[in-house]
């Protein structure tokens, strides 16, 4: 990992979240200061972070999934064994659950990801320029494989107010449509097109290109860098979650972690994730939603987010009670270690 990457990826973070969030970041995550990270001094100053922050935390991050169809048959991916209603999400709940929640709560950022394919919603757009024309210092974040771009939906996008879009292409020519199911080629030639017009058009959006490293890819990370580092803002390559213990049989590449210590989970205090259906879920991690706290279609953020299940949950994590509904089985350790201070 030469300097140029390292300091690429740090500017990129920057824009995203602040320097001093990214800086932090990095530092614990990237460098030898990582050694320090659930060390008995470092567990002495993060649980008094915590303590000081717990109560007075609140969300601001929206994450709703718009649709949880999809066209990819990622093997990292849960999706494939699913047992949810597929549908994609129409343009009138969309719009009753932004509002609802952003009538209470100060979000700061909305994520349109679920367990879809963002693009194959036909009101895509128009949910974009709902966003824009209402909430226009509402930052969006959108996730996609890309295999659905066209040079005119690009165009489109790059003329809205989007902060940043990330292409999950996880893979190389030779190992792409074993990982993806889809066409690496056609894949390519749409994610480079949109990079070739967002730097005409000197779009102020900011593309990050992602790959999971499991066993069929981990050879190849290098060279994946080394390809898309220079036409992307930031190039991610990183170690998958099992989607609280449901991917049992991916050979997922473990890396050298920080010590082990689960802390209770910033998620649960800072992001209100909506499935397609508009209910309250725990996170993204719980791909079935099998934990809901209430649907926005019917009931107020509030009310729900004050609801006794959900203040049961949130007093559980802050009591170091991990044994509940998707948390028992969860790999987020070592986020957890570092996003209180982060």
């Amino acid at each position: 990992m030469n300097l140029r990457y390292i300091f690429k990826e740090a500017n990129y973070y920057r824009k995203v979240n602040g320097l001093t969030r990214a800086i932090k970041k990095f530092l614990l995550s990237q460098t030898f200061f990582s050694r320090i990270v659930n060390t008995e001094i470092y567990n002495f100053f993060y649980a008094g972070i915590i303590k000081r922050k717990i109560s007075s935390i609140r969300p601001r991050i929206l994450q709703i999934e718009n649709t949880n169809l999809c066209n990819a048959r990622c093997i990292m991916c849960p999706h494939r064994i699913m047992k949810r209603e597929k549908k994609v999400m129409d343009l009138a709940s969309f719009k009753k659950i932004v509002e609802n929640v952003l009538k209470y709560e100060k979000i700061e950022r909305l994520t349109i990801s679920g367990f879809g394919e963002p693009f194959l919603d036909v009101n895509f757009l128009k949910k974009i320029d709902f966003i824009n024309e209402k909430y226009p210092d509402l930052k969006i974040d959108i996730y996609t494989n890309a295999s659905m771009l066209t040079r005119e939906l690009t165009d489109n996008l790059l003329r809205k107010k989007i902060d940043r879009i990330t292409f999950s292409i996880n893979g190389t020519e030779k190992n792409y449509g074993e990982i993806m199911g889809l066409n690496y080629g056609k894949t390519k030639s749409k994610v480079l097109y949109f990079l070739e017009r967002k730097k005409k058009t000197k779009s102020k959006l900011l593309c990050n290109i992602s790959l999971v490293i499991i066993e069929e890819n981990e050879k190849d990370v290098s060279n994946f860098i080394k390809f898309w580092s220079p036409l992307a803002d930031s190039v991610r390559a990183y170690v998958p979650s099992d989607w609280a213990g449901a991917l049992k049989n991916v050979k997922i590449i473990s890396k050298k972690r920080l010590k082990k210590r689960r802390w209770p989970c910033f998620v649960l205090w800072n992001t209100v994730t909506v499935d397609v259906k508009g209910n309250v879920i725990m996170c993204c991690r719980d791909y079935e939603s099998n934990v809901k706290f209430g649907n926005l279609l019917k009931n107020n953020i509030k009310e729900i987010r004050e609801s006794k299940k959900f203040k049961i949950l949130l007093d559980k994590q802050a009591r170091g009670n991990y044994f509940t509904p998707v948390c028992a089985a969860c790999d987020n350790s070592f986020d957890s270690s570092l996003d209180w201070i982060c």
